[in-house]
């Protein structure tokens, strides 16, 4: 998955947005989402802790404005989707489950991004009821 710099941010700003869906973020999940972010993007997640919760709708826009260009190629929002549902239950699993709040902020992005129902829980089956 290629992003540019900005959508590398708002990225992050989700995978950390569905981390924080139950209020915390243990010391497990925070590695392991500090790990993703930068695999993802090369940021870290200490710089990005402060920056205001980001709505699922916010990424969508953002990738249909954009089309993600980058040399020529360009990310579709559905791809984003399926990376940020399966980077957030790495994260979740962190803690050997993923809770209702985590579920349901996951969905709401998945959705914005433009994958089915079905999609979404070919992705999350073993972990969501």
């Amino acid at each position: 998955m290629l992003l540019d710099r900005d959508l590398e941010l708002l990225y992050a700003r989700a995978l950390i947005s569905i981390a924080r869906a139950e209020g915390t973020i243990d010391s497990d999940e925070g590695a392991r989402l500090g790990e993703r972010i930068a695999e993802r993007s090369g940021l870290e997640l200490a710089d990005l802790l402060l920056e205001r919760s980001l709505q699922p709708e916010e990424l969508a826009d953002a990738l249909m404005r954009t089309g993600a260009p980058f040399r020529g190629a360009s990310v579709r929002a559905d791809e984003v989707g399926r990376a940020l549902v399966e980077d957030a239950l790495y994260v979740a699993l962190a803690k050997g489950h993923v809770t209702p709040e985590e579920g349901h902020r996951m969905w709401r992005y998945a959705i914005a991004l433009g994958l089915s129902a079905d999609e979404f829980r070919a992705l999350t089956a073993h972990w969501l009821p």
